[in-house]
């Protein structure tokens, strides 16, 4: 409506720092085990496997590199995204491999190949599950890139009453409950928690946790017109792309 969009959300979570509590000590608190630290496990670091990584690299820096200027690690200017883009080439140095399927960064953990790296709280519930590896999660002290998901409806829909009867659907006690637990994240309707199957789910996942949901800078499509309202000098998403073809090589 009048070029804003809106949306109903129904779930959410944080980027955690993810470690193997047997061969990382002491457990990190800090990016920097990633990053400037990533050398003392050189080939065994993992990174989550998209452009919009590069946020990562730029929320650590705002917070160690602060005349760097950035505020916003979805709104770089050339330079800071350059700035970005260096720190993310030294590490590849260091990367074993990177991970989009959630599935390959579980058995990369297990099977030893990995041992520190971005990751959800999902993955980790898996790997605690098996019981194969002990692991420890920490949102570290820099803060976190995290998501939040939501269902949107076109404004073209040719059915839009349907549409929000299932908004409706999707974002009650029951429904969002079931959503939550399935995909692993907090659910959105904070009624669903006396509805989950595993009574500690909310819990785990910090859904009533407003501090800690404070600290989750979320995923934002990176454009040219700076989304925190900085001003129009900005770097957009296909300049994001581009530089993390860069960055993998």
């Amino acid at each position: 409506m009048d070029g804003q969009m809106y949306g109903v959300p129904h779930g959410w979570g944080a980027n955690l720092l993810m470690y193997n509590a047997d061969a990382v000590t002491p457990a990190p608190d800090s990016w920097s085990a990633v990053f400037p630290g990533a050398p003392e496990m050189k080939g065994k670091v993992t990174a989550y496997d998209s452009p919009i990584y590069i946020a990562d690299a730029a929320l650590y820096l705002s917070k160690t590199q602060p005349d760097l200027g950035i505020k916003d690690p979805y709104s770089l200017t050339t330079e800071q995204l350059e700035a970005a883009a260096d720190l993310l080439k030294q590490q590849k140095e260091n990367i074993g491999e990177y991970w989009s399927d959630y599935t390959k960064e579980v058995q990369a953990f297990e099977s030893g190949s990995t041992v520190i790296g971005t990751s959800w709280q999902v993955i980790a519930n898996t790997i605690e599950a098996d019981g194969k590896v002990k692991i420890g999660t920490v949102l570290p002290k820099e803060g976190s890139t995290g998501w939040s998901d939501t269902w949107m409806l076109s404004s073209k829909a040719a059915h839009p009453n349907c549409m929000y009867k299932w908004m409706d659907y999707i974002i009650s006690p029951e429904a969002n409950a079931q959503v939550a637990e399935y995909f692993g994240e907090a659910p959105s309707q904070t009624k669903s928690c006396d509805l989950t199957a595993e009574k500690t789910h909310c819990e785990t996942y910090h859904a009533t946790d407003a501090d800690y949901a404070a600290q989750i800078h979320y995923w934002t499509t990176p454009q040219k017109k700076c989304v925190d309202g900085s001003g129009d000098n900005c770097t957009s998403y296909d300049e994001w792309v581009t530089k993390w073809q860069e960055i993998k090589g």
